[in-house]
């Protein structure tokens, strides 16, 4: 809701997204959506996380 705040204290240029996804629930293993898997690209490829330690 702040996201001027977020980006002045994590320096986050006006071109990049923020984004946050919060997971919430149990998973339906009998909905047939939910057996998909995907080849998907590493995290370190296009995520920056900033104020975590390694």
């Amino acid at each position: 809701m702040r996201s001027d705040i977020v980006r002045e204290v994590a320096k986050i240029p006006e071109d990049e997204v923020i984004m946050t996804c919060v997971a919430m629930g149990y998973p339906d293993d009998s909905f047939a959506a939910n057996a998909i898997r995907s080849d998907r690209e590493h995290n370190d490829e296009f995520v920056r996380y900033v104020g975590f330690a390694d």
